[in-house]
This record gives C-alpha cells, sequence and structure tokens, in this order.
C-alpha cells in the first residue's frame, strides 16, 4: 500500500528534448515542491473487427499513448522558475522573464518511494499554466505537462538530487498594490481575485519509427494568455469595464511578495477587459469578474531577491 506522503518528484533539464541526461553533476536533478503529481500514460486502443468463429470480442490493440499531466504547487520564490521559463518558452535574462522561443524540456520522476516503483517522464513541456490568486488562501501554481516518451522501473533513475527550496509559500495576503495604466486600484475598485492562464497551444505531432511511446514531436503555436479579474463594482470599475466596447488595451501590474521580502512583478502592457454587467441581491457586495485576453504586446516577469544581511 502506498501513502500520499511518500509520492517524490524530481526533475532534471535536457539538453535534447526526451533524452534524460546520462551523467549529470550532483545537484543537476531537482527536488520538487507540490501538492500533486497527476503525470500518467494514457494508452489509445481500437478494438479488433475480426469476425471469428466466436461472438466474443477479439482484443485491442495499443495506437497511441499520450503522456500528461499537471504538476501543482503553492507559490514560492525561486522554487518554479525552471516551469515559468518552460511556460514562456523564454529565458530568465537580468531577473527578467518574457514570452519567447527557447524550448525548455524536462525529465520528470514520479516516484513511489514506499512501494518501490518510479515512472520517468520524458521531454516534458509546459503545455499550459495557471496561477489561481483567492480571496483569502494560498496561491497556487499549475504546470500542464505534455511529454514525449516514458519508461518506468524497480529503482531509482534520479542521482545525487539538489534539496528543495525551503522559501516560504505565498498566500492572497502577498500580493502587492495592482494598478491599472499605472493607476493604483486600491480604495477605487477593490480587487478580490484574480487568475492568469498561460496555453501554449501546443500540437502532438505522431511519426511513424520514432522509437518513441508518446509523439514524436511536441510543437507550440500561439501562446495564448488570458485571465479573470474580480472587482468591486464602483466607478473606476465601470470606466474599466465599459472600454470593452471600444477594444481599448490596459496595462495592469502588480507585485507578489513573500515574507522574506523575496517578490515577482506581473507585468501585462496590454490586456483587452470582457465581461457582462453585475447582478447581485440587496444583501450581495456587487462585484465583477471580467475576463482578460493579452493582446499584441508580451507580458513579463521581473524577480527581486530580497536583499541579505550586510548588503547596503
Amino acid at each position: 500500500m502506498s501513502s500520499g506522503a511518500k509520492v517524490v518528484t524530481h526533475y532534471i533539464k535536457e539538453s535534447t528534448p526526451g533524452v534524460t541526461p546520462a551523467s549529470p553533476a550532483a545537484g543537476a536533478w531537482k527536488t520538487a515542491r507540490l501538492t500533486g503529481n497527476s503525470l500518467s500514460p494514457t494508452p489509445t486502443t481500437q478494438v479488433s473487427d475480426e469476425i471469428t468463429d466466436s461472438r466474443i470480442s477479439q482484443g485491442s490493440v495499443v495506437t497511441g499513448l499520450t503522456i500528461g499531466g499537471d504538476l501543482v504547487g503553492e507559490m514560492s520564490f525561486g522554487t518554479f522558475d525552471d516551469f515559468l521559463e518552460a511556460l514562456f518558452y523564454g529565458n530568465w535574462t537580468n531577473d527578467v522573464l518574457t514570452v519567447g522561443t527557447t524550448r525548455h524540456t524536462f525529465s520528470v520522476q514520479k516516484a513511489f518511494t514506499d512501494v518501490g516503483t518510479y515512472h520517468l517522464f520524458k521531454g516534458v513541456h509546459a503545455a499550459t499554466g495557471s496561477i489561481e490568486i483567492p480571496e483569502e488562501g494560498k496561491i497556487t501554481l499549475t504546470i500542464g505537462g505534455q511529454a514525449l516518451d516514458y519508461e518506468d522501473g524497480e529503482s531509482s533513475f534520479v542521482t545525487s538530487p539538489a534539496a528543495a527550496t525551503t522559501t516560504p509559500f505565498m498566500s492572497s495576503l502577498a500580493v502587492g498594490d495592482i494598478t491599472v495604466d499605472g493607476i493604483s486600484l486600491a480604495g477605487a475598485a477593490c480587487v478580490s481575485a484574480m487568475t492568469v492562464n498561460v496555453d501554449n497551444t501546443v500540437q502532438l505531432q505522431r511519426c511513424l519509427g520514432s522509437g518513441r511511446l508518446g509523439p514524436g514531436a511536441i510543437i507550440e503555436t500561439e501562446a495564448a494568455i488570458t485571465g479573470t479579474i474580480t472587482l468591486a463594482w464602483s466607478k473606476r470599475a465601470w470606466l474599466i469595464w465599459k472600454e470593452q466596447l471600444t477594444r481599448k488595451p490596459f496595462a495592469v501590474s502588480f507585485p507578489i511578495e513573500d515574507s522574506l521580502g523575496n517578490r515577482y512583478v506581473f507585468a501585462f502592457p496590454s490586456i483587452e477587459f470582457d465581461g457582462e454587467l453585475p447582478n447581485g441581491g440587496k444583501r450581495d457586495i456587487i462585484q465583477a469578474t471580467l475576463n482578460w485576453t493579452v493582446a499584441k504586446v508580451a507580458p513579463f516577469i521581473t524577480r527581486v531577491a530580497a536583499a541579505t544581511e550586510g548588503e547596503d
């Protein structure tokens, strides 16, 4: 019998998509901090249509394998930077990350350590991702992975892994001043919840003779970046809401800072809002949930580490 507390995830960056590094240096494998890992191989089958002297089904054959699932964690500084790079198809440059065309893939081991089964997912791409900031609670990050290949065994594929990060996880209280076109919403249109969604709109390309159980290639197409924001209804909220009729873009930014002073600053230079007029009963606080879509200008994330003791 296996316990959820003994499901341990490690990952390593790949140089070639789908190829696990053969002799990695100590610490190249990293220990993931997750609340859930649903990576799994899912076969596609077709049932035989053969007609024989029996009415019994003649069985099925595997025709393909979809390898994927979600990696879910509580947002903390420095913990998911590798996966954010992969999600944005970009690189952290001077601690700034934006949408690009650089492919980052990982080998990810999902280990049931108490029963001794080890499951290796190769060529894991960050196909989708989402950040959920609730009205009250922990901020969570979900990476939707798609992989090229899979194998398993009774011994670990991981060698000399680095320990997990120890930075504190973040809650809704970690969100700082939210600005729209450089003007704070504080006191004008209280924000109670937000989401950020990234969909790389990946396509799975099947290749005969690839030698892989999964697809021959995973190809990214449009980077569709969307989200929601829930605002207390006010004149400021109305002025934002009404511009959906003109398609006026807005610039939105906000920081998320942990208890040590480490922070990420999310900047969306050009987003369009959509949403209906809010409704509510006489005992309700009226709020408007607006959908937003990035238009034409890529967003970026800036990471700022807390100053260490002794620094000026």
